[in-house]
């Protein structure tokens, strides 16, 4: 039976594309890349294969221009980004600006909280916990 091996992309569709690509780079430092076609923007994680410990450039994080006019309501998903550092992260998100939801989750495997985007999507920052 084929299965899923994970996660190749998170794709997110904006009404204004650049200014949401712009708002990912400036407020967590995610260096967005335009698209050749110039109304997409990206960046490509590099992840290490567990069975072959081989680098390579997935998954890839991009923003794409809406073909037609989005609700300007919540669209009903959550982006998980890993975080090396959520308390330090967290300072400089509410030194630019950003608000941050009060709560902070920690548990034996991680701490999470959680901010929106220019778009209003929530967003969760994760930092792993390695014993």
């Amino acid at each position: 039976m084929a299965d899923v091996q994970g996660v190749g992309g998170v794709f997110i569709y904006s009404n204004d594309a650049a200014r949401l690509a712009n708002w990912y780079q400036t407020a967590l430092g995610i260096d967005m890349q335009p698209h050749p076609d110039g109304d997409k923007y990206f960046k490509v994680f590099p992840t290490r294969d567990v069975e072959t410990s081989v680098v390579r450039e997935n998954p890839v994080f991009a923003i794409y221009q809406a073909d037609n006019k989005l609700s300007e309501e919540g669209r009903g998903f959550m982006l998980n980004l890993r975080v090396a550092d959520l308390a330090r992260l967290l300072e400089q998100l509410r030194t630019r600006g950003v608000p941050v939801e009060p709560k902070i989750v920690e548990w034996e495997r991680g701490r999470h909280a959680w901010i929106r985007d220019l778009d209003g999507n929530r967003v969760e920052l994760y930092e792993e916990i390695i014993p």
